[in-house]
């Protein structure tokens, strides 16, 4: 436990460092900070750099351990280039989506420009051997996925990149859930019956790298940006499927953004609207359209989390279908509520 401990804390504190001077070079410099649009929560322009603090730090910190303890971040069984190429694919992907979302959160990128690249990063981790061959079916017995894991692998890593983008949507909201995500990853691959130390350890750099983040975010001083938001969708979905039995923890940790997600992306299309453009229809702006506190929010996110991700690690696959099968439920009450309580403000809103 030590080490991943001191990674985690080599992390946080690369990571705090990095966000303040990042910010502080953003408001010197008037960059990535974007106007102020309608759909957005804050009032005042805000640096979004706070994403490439969370990347050079897992990066800075990944390349340092490469230097000391290689063998212990050997994710697979076949190298490239000297390195594992797991753990290659992943370090590529996430340095190629950074180049991407850098210049969205500088200058803006049209969305099918960060669509077509969140797929060839995902072909990455495809190409770099990381597959998902089969899932436990609740009911007994295995799936085989056989010849579309590819398929498979590039569709859950476009969805959970987009969905913790999506979610970064209020301070703390995107980087809270992603960190709950990847304690429950660590400490699921802690687990005798899973032995994943190697995953374990990309975790705790994840986790340090979000800790160090957090603070100036919950104050409002800076936001992810899609270039951190994008990240940690992109390693908590490699993480999870490295391993299958995390496929469906990940899922049931990040049940009710994947949902909302889910929910906004069809009702878009329905309206005639491309889903991939913003606007105020997921769960967080209904909840503060009816009057929520931001940090009400944040909390009720936050706890369906943990408790999701509680209930995850102490299940089985049926367990973790009736799990999703409450998560569902609990949406759709979400929905009827924000539903009805936004017709009650907008009726007082007219007789008033």
């Amino acid at each position: 436990m030590a080490t991943y401990f001191m990674v985690a804390v080599l992390a946080a504190g690369v990571s705090f460092g990095l966000t303040a001077w990042f910010r502080a070079l953003a408001i010197k410099r008037g960059i990535f900070t974007p106007a102020v649009v309608d759909r957005d929560s804050h009032r005042l322009p805000t640096p979004r750099i706070g994403g490439l603090a969370l990347v050079v730090s897992f990066l800075l910190i990944t390349g340092l351990w490469l230097i000391w303890r290689p063998e212990q971040l050997t994710l697979g069984n076949r190298q490239i280039l000297g390195l594992d190429s797991h753990l290659l694919g992943l370090l590529v992907a996430i340095v190629f989506m950074t180049m991407i979302n850098l210049a969205d959160d500088r200058i803006g990128v049209h969305y099918r420009i960060k669509l077509f690249g969140q797929i060839i990063a995902a072909g990455v981790i495809v190409i770099s051997g990381i597959s998902i061959q089969s899932l436990t079916n609740p009911f007994g017995g295995i799936l085989i996925i056989g010849q579309w894991s590819p398929l498979l692998v590039i569709l859950w890593l476009v969805i959970m990149m987009n969905v913790t983008n999506w979610l970064d949507g209020l301070n703390g909201l995107a980087g809270g859930v992603g960190l709950i995500a990847l304690v429950v990853i660590l400490t699921l691959a802690l687990r005798p019956t899973v032995a994943q130390p190697e995953v374990a350890l990309m975790a705790a750099i994840g986790i340090g790298a979000v800790v160090g983040f957090l603070p100036h975010n919950l104050l409002g001083r800076v936001f992810l940006g899609d270039t951190g938001s994008v990240f940690l969708g992109l390693l908590i979905g490699v993480l999870a499927i490295i391993s299958g039995g995390k496929v469906a923890t990940a899922f049931l940790v990040m049940a009710i953004p994947l949902l909302d997600g889910a929910v906004v992306f069809f009702s878009r299309i329905v309206s005639g609207q491309s889903p991939f453009i913003g606007d105020r229809r997921h769960l967080h702006h209904r909840l503060l359209a009816i009057g929520w506190r931001p940090s009400q929010i944040v909390g009720l996110f936050y706890s369906v989390s943990l408790l999701f991700g509680l209930i995850a690690l102490n299940s089985q696959a049926i367990g973790k279908f009736w799990a999703i099968l409450a998560a569902l439920g609990l949406m759709g009450g979400l929905i009827a509520l924000t539903t009805m309580a936004g017709k009650i403000v907008e009726r007082d809103q007219i007789d008033g």
